[in-house]
């Protein structure tokens, strides 16, 4: 939690056991952690401002305190995915494949609760009736159980479809701060599927590396901050105040529209291109 207010992983300083006893006085043990996980300095770009904390825990510690209650009090489902968020938030300023593959896959592991299942219309649900039963009558394969799995899970949210719900409850800020919020998700999650099942792709991603890094950030501030609002935190009002940048979510803000800009452009370039070559062909 802190790490997100503060914008970069914490350093452990000290760890203390308070121990079980019948005794009045405390027993207490400090910890010697020979390798406890420290913040690599040289993945910072800059160091933390105090006017860029999400919340000013020193000038309103109710607030701050409500929302850490809030954030808490679900940590227990919320773990897995909050892990793994922290573990990609913990590069900082490193970007690469796999971090853009983790961030969109955290989005997979959070509760199902928070994407109920929707019923199927009655003529989608009759044929995925009907092929349930011709798969099943055929010899146990790997493309069998493939098909099988994949007619279960059709009125299961797919991962643009989770990534967009959360998206959504940033609706108050999205379309003034963020427009085409949705799109560069969507971009975001085609990437993740070419590196992850060999999908097509709608770029060519090494000559615009710079795209997994903002692909990475739009998925980590959706995730986290979409996280805070449901615990209470104003985005709205953060969106409105001033930045010096030292803070991730602050830098994204700034240089989105320009990053957005960019995205079209190259899809566009990406677009003459193939229409050329259909042409051509």
């Amino acid at each position: 939690f802190m790490e997100i207010i503060v914008g970069r992983p914490q350093n452990i300083l000290r760890v203390i056991f308070d121990l079980d006893s019948d005794s009045d006085v405390p027993t207490q043990l400090d910890v010697y952690w020979c390798m406890a996980p420290r913040r690599r300095e040289t993945y910072e770009e800059r160091h933390p401002h105090p006017a860029e904390l999400l919340i000013d825990a020193a000038g309103e510690p109710k607030y701050f305190s409500g929302v850490l209650e809030r954030w808490l009090e679900r940590h227990e489902e919320w773990g897995d995915a909050r892990a793994r968020f922290s573990v990609s938030f913990s590069s900082q300023n490193r970007y690469g494949i796999d971090r853009l593959v983790g961030a969109a896959n955290m989005f997979d592991i959070l509760p199902d609760s928070l994407f109920p299942s929707s019923p199927l219309p009655d003529d989608l649900a009759a044929a995925q009736s009907s092929a349930r039963e011709l798969f099943r009558d055929l010899p146990r394969s790997l493309e069998r159980d493939s098909v099988l799995g994949a007619l279960g899970r059709i009125n299961k949210p797919s991962l643009k479809r989770k990534i967009r719900s959360r998206a959504h409850v940033l609706r108050d800020v999205a379309n003034l701060k963020f427009p085409e919020l949705e799109m560069v998700l969507d971009q975001a999650v085609d990437c993740r599927n070419h590196y992850v099942h060999g999908a097509p792709s709608h770029l060519s991603y090494e000559e615009n590396m710079d795209f997994m890094s903002f692909f990475t950030q739009a998925l980590q501030f959706v995730f986290s901050a979409s996280d805070l609002v449901d615990c209470g935190w104003d985005v709205a009002r953060w969106s409105k105040q001033s930045t010096t940048g030292s803070h991730p979510f602050n830098d994204f803000r700034v240089n989105y529209r320009d990053n957005v800009s960019a995205l079209k452009e190259a899809l566009s370039r990406r677009k003459q291109v193939e229409e050329v070559d259909r042409k051509s062909s």
